[in-house]
């Protein structure tokens, strides 16, 4: 399914409706979002942020790979852990992190940036989006449910 979003106003709006749309599931719930550098996928996580009331700024984890936020006020999101896999060169770099013990928690959210340099780590059931910019600085989303099973 594509979206089509003109600013950050519009992207927040539709993040809201997304989060609302999530259901728990018997572990985690895993989002990757690919696209160019710049496409956003920072700001998608920083929107992501906003609807579940994270107070303290979500910036990119590039450098440190990893970064995680505590979530008060959901139902069952109780964690948002932020990947960064831009810098990791193997799907082990990610389980070292401890990858299967984080998915395996289905009161964690992950967001995972960049899940080609980790491709083929555990992933069931997978939200993939891809951000594309626009000729006229707008974005597409692309949305997929991906059953790993």
């Amino acid at each position: 399914m594509n979206y089509q979003i003109k600013n950050l106003d519009e992207l927040h709006f539709w993040v809201q409706g997304f989060v609302i749309q999530l259901q728990q599931k018997n572990n985690a719930t895993i989002i990757q979002l690919s696209g160019d550098v710049g496409a956003g996928k920072t700001t998608f996580t920083q929107s992501l942020g906003r609807v579940l009331r994270i107070s303290e700024p979500i910036t990119s984890p590039t450098f440190v790979i990893q970064k995680e936020y505590k979530i008060h006020n959901h139902p069952w999101i109780k964690k948002l852990i932020h990947f960064d896999a831009y810098r990791l060169e193997k799907k082990e770099d990610l389980e070292y992190l401890g990858w299967n013990e984080i998915i395996n928690n289905s009161e964690n959210l992950i967001i995972i940036e960049w899940p080609e340099m980790v491709s083929g780590i555990a992933m069931p059931d997978v939200i993939s989006i891809k951000l594309e910019i626009n000729k006229d600085h707008t974005r597409t989303l692309t949305v997929n449910n991906v059953n790993r099973n």
